[in-house]
């Protein structure tokens, strides 16, 4: 007859001991506050944006500009890599499309907000027949293309001289129309406003209905999804020409912002600032890529006061140290810190009688 000591019937009952890196790794659901702090939140936020740009200077205005500009290419870029698993990265060539169709458009006389029609439906085409052949391929093969799309295309733009200018660069006047009574700053700012909102809306729509979901499908299981009905090889294409729309988009209004464009604005950095991007923030989530375009934007100014070089040793050792120990980006922190004081709020929440 055999018979349980207890000093083993403690070691039976002692719960696991959570390191930090246990903690930082671990995954997280989406913050559920109370309705009334997500009102809050929501018009807070909006009436604080709104206005900003009358009660800032001009340099102000052109940095929260900036953010939303990158913030709208990280939701494009983090919808293919972070929903869909689709490596890219090329997607300044994307950028630099919608930057020239905004330039060359706008030279031709047309209003601002119609060139940013072009400026995403330009990327959308050729995002779409890049993505026919392209999207065949898996991992590292994709990634390779994408990524000579992004070394290729400043050579591309001094190919096209007669259109782009080449070296020279091209100007446009994205002065605001005689009826809008803003400066430059303000008449951009208000227009990366809309659009980041729109663009912000639309995909949190998109990746919380059956798209977003036949995406994941696709990304975790592509034969079981196949085996559903999911047509994996379009809704690849159609993805990768969606995340082109938005990096299109978001060149145009990079473009009205600085009003003078070259090659050099587009070449490989830009790309890893955008992967950076994602990373950081938190991929598969939507509120990472504000989180994410927050760090592009600000710490390469702060690293740049320290030296010229510490802004790419800064991505580097970042992208290393939170692909290693913060999978899940500043929001998988955020949702982890927050959590228990949001739990507590009183209040009726979403989804909850």
């Amino acid at each position: 007859m055999t018979t349980t000591t207890p000093v083993r019937t403690v070691e039976h009952t002692t719960p696991p001991r959570t390191t930090l890196l246990d903690w930082l790794r671990r995954p997280r659901a989406a913050l559920n506050p109370p309705v009334w702090l997500r009102w809050t939140i929501g018009l807070g936020s909006a009436a604080a944006l709104l206005a900003l740009p009358l009660v800032n200077p001009s340099y102000i205005n052109q940095t929260v500009t900036l953010v939303m500009i990158w913030t709208i290419v990280g939701l494009g870029l983090n919808l293919l890599v972070g929903f869909g698993g689709q490596v890219s990265l090329g997607h300044s060539a994307f950028f630099a499309m919608g930057a020239y169709s905004v330039v060359i458009a706008g030279q031709a006389g047309w209003p601002h907000p119609l060139t940013l029609v072009v400026a995403g439906a330009v990327p959308f085409v050729i995002g779409y027949l890049i993505g026919l052949p392209a999207l065949r391929l898996k991992g590292l093969q994709l990634g390779l293309v994408t990524l000579a799309m992004a070394i290729a295309t400043p050579s591309a733009i001094r190919a096209l001289g007669d259109l782009t200018r080449g070296n020279r660069g091209i100007a446009i006047d994205a002065d605001p129309p005689a009826w809008v009574a803003l400066e430059h700053d303000q008449w951009v700012f208000y227009l990366a406003l809309a659009c980041a909102g729109l663009a912000y809306l639309v995909t949190r729509r998109l990746a919380r209905g059956r798209l977003g979901r036949s995406f994941v499908a696709v990304r975790d299981a592509e034969l079981v999804a196949e085996t559903l009905g999911v047509d994996v090889w379009q809704t690849k294409t159609r993805l990768f020409a969606a995340s082109a729309v938005y990096a299109g988009v978001a060149g145009g209004l990079y473009a009205l912002l600085l009003e003078f464009i070259g090659p050099e604005n587009f070449g490989l950095a830009m790309s890893i600032s955008f992967v950076t991007l994602i990373v950081v923030g938190g991929l598969a989530t939507v509120p990472g890529a504000v989180l994410g375009a927050l760090f592009v934007q600000y710490v390469p100014t702060w690293t740049s006061a320290l030296s010229a070089s510490a802004t790419g040793v800064t991505y580097g050792v970042v992208l290393m140290v939170f692909a290693f120990f913060v999978p899940y980006g500043l929001v998988g922190l955020l949702r982890g810190i927050l959590a228990p004081a949001v739990d507590r709020l009183p209040g009726r929440r979403p989804g909850r009688a």
